[in-house]
Parts: C-alpha cells; sequence; structure tokens
C-alpha cells in the first residue's frame, strides 16, 4: 500500500449536522457571563471556529447551573475527557491508515484463530496499515503480536473485575483504558480505515452489526468490513447464511446491504479487499445534497458512462460530474485529487459502497 500524505477525518455524523436541534445563541442569562464566556471564546479557540468552541463553553455552563443529577454531569465530563483522551493519543497518527479488529478475549494461543488474527496483522503491518484492538487477550492480543508494539493501538475496557491489557500495549504510549463501551466503540470506528472480524461473542457481534448500521444509515463513512474465518471453519459462513435466510428473506434488509461485509477465508484475501477499496477511491464528502467522491487517479469516459447508466437510482438529477481538481475541498491539502460530483438519492449507503467498487474496477 502507497500511504496517502494525508486523510480527511473519518465523518461518523456531520452529515446531519443540519439537523442539530438549535441552541438559540449561547446565552447563561446573565449579561456579564455571557461576556466574559464569549471573551474565553476568542482567547481559546485558536484555529477553531469560535462559534464551536461557544457551543461548547456553553454546554457545559448549562451543564453546571442546570437541575441535572451530580451522576450525569460526571457522566458528561467522564466522556468528554475520554474523547479528549483518544483524539490526542491517535493524533501522531492520523495520516495512516488503520485497521479495527475485532474477535474473543477467550480464544487461546493454539487456537487456529488466534494464529490466523496473528498472520493477518503481521501482513497488514508490513503494507503500512496500524492495527487497533480492544487491547485484552486473546484475539486481540493476537493481533497486536502480528503488529508488533510499533503498529498497535490498544482501546482497553475497565470492567468489574480487574481486565489488564495485553503485554505488547501494556505500558505503550499507544494504549488507553475506557470507562464507558460507547465511547470506546466510538473510537474503534473513529479512527479507523477498515475493520476485520474474528470469531467473537456477544461484544464481537455487537460491534459489527452496531458498524454495519452506522452505514447502512450513513451515519459512518463507508470501509470495508471483512470477516474471516479461521482454516476449515464457517463462524462468520453460518453467520451470513443466518443473516440471508432470516433477515434478507423476510425483507427486513435490503440485497444490496449484504454489499457492506465480506467473508474471507485467508488472511491475504482479506487484505486484498482492504487494499482493493483503496486502489482508486480516497475518500468522500457531502456539501448540500451534492456527495465529493474524492478519486486517486481519472475515471475513463467508459466507466463514467457506465456509472450513469448502472446507478441512475443513486442518482436522480443525472448530474453525475468528474473534476480534475476542486479548489472549494474543505479539506485545502486535497484540492487535488480528481472527483465525481453528483446529487446523492439519500438512503441507500450500501449502493454507495457498490458504486466505489466499481470505481475501483475502472
Amino acid at each position: 500500500m502507497t500511504q496517502p500524505d494525508f486523510l480527511p477525518v473519518r465523518d461518523l455524523d456531520s452529515r446531519a449536522i443540519r439537523h442539530l436541534p438549535k441552541r438559540g445563541g449561547v446565552s447563561s442569562g446573565d449579561v456579564d457571563v455571557d461576556a466574559q464566556l464569549n471573551e474565553v471564546a476568542q482567547k481559546i479557540c485558536g484555529r477553531h471556529d469560535v462559534a464551536v468552541v461557544k457551543r461548547l463553553l456553553g454546554a457545559a455552563l448549562d451543564a453546571a447551573t442546570g437541575d441535572i443529577d451530580e451522576h450525569d454531569l460526571e457522566m458528561m465530563t467522564r466522556t468528554l475527557d475520554e474523547m479528549l483522551a483518544a483524539d490526542k493519543m491517535f493524533l501522531p497518527y492520523r495520516n495512516v491508515r488503520k485497521i479495527t479488529c475485532f474477535g474473543s478475549a477467550r480464544i487461546k494461543e493454539d487456537d487456529p484463530a488466534y494464529q490466523q488474527a496473528r498472520q493477518f496483522a503481521q501482513l497488514a503491518a508490513k503494507q503500512g496499515y496500524m492495527i487497533i484492538t480492544g487491547g485484552g487477550p486473546g484475539i486481540m492480543q493476537a493481533c497486536n503480536e502480528g503488529a508488533t508494539e510499533h503498529f498497535s493501538f490498544g482501546l482497553n475496557i475497565t470492567l468489574p473485575y480487574e481486565q489488564r491489557a495485553n503485554h505488547v500495549v501494556e505500558g505503550s504510549e499507544k494504549m488507553m483504558n475506557f470507562y464507558y463501551f460507547y465511547t470506546r466503540k466510538l473510537n474503534f470506528l473513529k479512527q479507523t480505515d477498515a475493520l476485520v472480524a474474528f470469531p467473537g461473542g456477544f461484544g464481537t457481534m455487537d460491534e459489527v452489526y452496531e458498524s454495519i448500521t452506522l452505514m447502512q444509515t450513513g451515519k459512518s463513512t463507508l470501509f470495508p468490513i471483512v470477516l474471516l474465518d479461521p482454516p476449515g471453519e464457517t463462524f462468520w459462513g453460518r453467520w451470513e447464511h443466518f443473516i440471508r435466510k432470516e433477515l434478507l428473506a423476510a425483507g427486513l434488509i435490503s440485497p444490496e446491504d449484504l454489499s457492506l461485509l465480506y467473508v474471507s477465508k485467508s488472511p491475504e484475501d482479506a487484505l486484498s479487499v482492504i487494499e482493493r477499496f483503496y486502489s482508486c477511491f480516497h475518500s468522500y464528502y457531502f456539501s448540500g445534497e451534492l456527495v465529493n467522491i474524492r478519486t486517486t487517479r481519472e475515471l475513463t469516459v467508459k466507466t463514467l458512462d457506465w456509472i450513469r447508466k448502472t446507478f441512475a437510482d443513486l442518482i436522480p438529477k443525472a448530474d453525475l460530474v468528474q473534476l480534475s481538481c476542486d479548489e472549494t475541498d474543505p479539506e485545502p491539502r486535497l484540492v487535488q485529487l480528481p472527483r465525481l460530483r453528483f446529487t446523492l438519492r439519500r438512503g441507500n449507503y450500501a449502493r454507495l459502497r457498490e458504486l466505489i467498487d466499481l470505481i475501483n474496477d475502472d
């Protein structure tokens, strides 16, 4: 893999920004306090939008002066602390592509799944990817061992019973203990470019299902989800069969939703799926109703015509154009990339994933 010079922030919810509840201007109801709030925001905002900083300070002010319970206030504070600490930990590596690996903490070192997880992480690290795990034993330890501490992150969770980080990430500057599962899960997805799942229990299933749901609903940037079966086993194969037989057959999901995931049988194949996803596709962002899909090279006229024909359901205004660059790109360091732009019919992000696959086949 050729590492990109710059990666945009992984988008989890900005496409819904226009649906945020209006705060009606940040006001404490006290003129003097409001003036001080504005002065502090102006002073500390740095490169950030002063309005965003004021909203952050205003939310803290509302919480502190409101009637919420002390426990709720502590929960808000700890949540913000965890999000800030995680962002600071990942910041030096934000332009390195990463793969989040899920799997059971109960799998032992002599299990084929353990060996396969270690092999996959080793292959990925050799290609320049960094590996994110839950930092615990089992599959998490196997992936961290394969990647080595240099290419590993560990997002551990504090539990009522003692759980220590595995020996690879324990004491590392790239290991963090989370109190809340939801902030931990947020960072598994917020910081990654792909997801690979090995056999696991309720926790693994929860993480996989939520990842698919976020993509299905457009609340997460699309990236590959690969489910890796150990040699001779069909853990994910049987799971996919259940999805097809019980969910798809009943009309509870759409056929194209299955394009959001891929069941693999080998570490080499799993990594090739991720490599393929970024072979031409780079990233995408929204501007109003328009989606802008950045690519690493311009597509052929034949491919553009094929997209217009095959994905007419996704491009209701038939306004697909290819631009060689765009000076209005919200990421100044990516203005030179070619891109496709069109009005996207919202609601079927699995079809957008299929379009990305076609782009990579150009």
